[in-house]
């Protein structure tokens, strides 16, 4: 799909962004089933991003993660059938280039922000921390490596000018046939990862010289990116929620503590997660108790065993209430999620 043969432009070193934690630098090429958020929170800590995952989409959760690790680029695939919010830092000297390959994007939100069909995300340089929906049904390919290594590819292909507008864009519109050949490439390397280093090192300048074809031909498609006072809001939020998930405020409190009014936090909440404030923070927290209820070694660490105890420190006071919201979010009692950790 590249204008440039890959031989003409300059091979890079195998240095990549992601350090592969001891047991899977053997076979860095790893393929598994999921059916719990912290599950595939788990999946990325093993490749050293602490991401909290929390399913926002009520029902039984099925998914799969899936790596191919090249050296200096990493391609990643995640599908769902349910409605996913990611969150965490993406660390320094990191990029990404994000498609959804199934066409399943209702609910999909990058920073709170609507997500374009046939579109490249997630190459902001500038930006931290990740934050991301998953549509129910989704498939999405991501591509990963380091932001030096990829700003030397663009300077020695003799691109350096596509820089500075992946610092002030965070989407790219694509033709759709080019978002296409791109998908399938991708979907390629993960059905049939390549076997020696000579050919990792191959696959990598083939997906690094497509990356350069979607941005040279499509230089006057980069959407500006500005996040609105509300989109910034709504990600404090989330943050705050996941890190205060054994208090018990009020709304009021919440506000206070954030800096916002009532009426704000309400609008911000239900523009991007189509639920009030309370709600998504009753969500996240259901979803640290479904965590800690399926983890016997943290809930060891912890000092709780019973389901009530967890219950009660995740801020819940009504068992009845507590059961029933349990039940609807994961499709089944939080008994029988402590009983099958066991």
């Amino acid at each position: 799909m590249a204008n440039h043969p890959s031989s003409s432009l300059p091979h890079l070193s195998q240095t990549g962004c992601f350090q592969l934690p001891e047991c899977l630098a053997a076979s860095p090429n790893w393929d598994t089933s999921f059916f719990s958020a912290c599950e595939l929170s788990q999946c990325f800590a093993k490749i050293g991003k602490a991401f909290t995952a929390v399913q926002l989409s009520p029902g039984p959760l099925a998914g799969r993660f899936s790596m191919v690790h090249l050296g200096s680029l990493s391609v990643l695939m995640i599908s769902t059938n349910q409605v996913l919010l990611l969150n965490g830092e993406r660390g320094d000297n990191c990029v990404s280039f994000s498609l959804e390959v199934s066409g399943n994007n209702a609910d999909h939100r990058v920073q709170c922000q609507t997500f374009h069909p046939h579109a490249l995300y997630g190459f902001n340089q500038n930006l931290q921390e990740s934050h991301f929906q998953l549509s129910a049904g989704s498939i999405s390919i991501i591509t990963v490596t380091a932001s030096d290594t990829f700003n030397a590819f663009l300077t020695r292909a003799g691109y350096p000018y596509l820089i500075d507008p992946m610092l002030t864009s965070n989407c790219l519109n694509l033709a759709e046939a080019m978002h296409l050949l791109l998908a399938n490439q991708l979907g390629k390397i993960l059905r049939h990862p390549p076997n020696s280093q000579r050919e990792c090192q191959l696959t990598t300048q083939e997906v690094l010289t497509s990356l350069l074809t979607c941005l040279q031909s499509r230089a006057d498609c980069f959407l500006p990116f500005e996040l609105t006072s509300r989109q910034q809001l709504a990600q404090e939020f989330v943050r705050w929620g996941i890190s205060n998930g054994n208090t018990t405020q009020t709304l009021d409190e919440i506000c206070q503590e954030i800096y916002t009014s009532r009426r704000t936090l309400i609008l911000s909440s239900k523009e991007n997660f189509q639920c009030g404030p309370m709600h998504l923070l009753r969500t996240i927290r259901l979803q640290q108790v479904h965590a800690l209820l399926r983890s016997p070694v943290e809930r060891d660490r912890a000092g709780l065993k019973q389901v009530s105890e967890v219950a009660s420190f995740f801020g819940f006071r009504s068992r009845g209430h507590f059961a029933r919201a349990y039940q609807e979010q994961f499709a089944e009692s939080p008994r029988t999620t402590l009983l099958r950790s066991a």
